[in-house]
C-alpha cells in the first residue's frame, strides 16, 4: 500500500514533465544532461517518464544543470506544488476544521 496522495502524484508528474521540457526547449539530450548530473542516461529517462522521484536536493542539482538560478528553480518548484502538490483540508488546515 502507497503513503501517496493523489496531489502528491499529481506533483511528482507535473515535476517530471517540467524537467523534460526544460531540458528539451534547451536542446540537451538526455545523455548530456545525465552527464552534468554524474549520473547515467537510464537514471534521466526513468525521471522523466515518472518512474523515478527527486528529491528536493536532487530536483535543484536538475534545475541548475539545466540553467536555472536557485532563485528561479524555487519559484518553479513553489508554482508546481501550490497547482499539483498541498494537501486537503483535515484537522490541522483551518479550513477542515467546523
Amino acid at each position: 500500500m502507497s503513503s501517496t496522495t493523489g496531489t502528491e502524484s499529481d506533483f511528482h508528474h507535473a515535476l517530471a514533465t517540467m524537467l523534460a521540457e526544460l531540458r528539451n526547449s534547451g536542446h540537451a539530450s538526455q545523455g548530456t544532461l545525465a552527464g552534468e548530473l554524474g549520473i547515467d542516461q537510464a537514471a534521466v529517462s526513468r525521471v522523466e517518464s515518472g518512474q523515478r522521484r527527486l528529491t528536493v536536493a536532487e530536483a535543484f542539482a536538475w534545475l541548475e544543470a539545466l540553467g536555472l538560478s536557485s532563485e528561479e528553480s524555487a519559484e518553479r518548484l513553489l508554482e508546481l506544488w501550490k497547482a499539483h502538490g498541498g494537501r486537503p483540508p483535515g484537522f490541522w488546515n483551518e479550513s477542515g476544521r467546523g
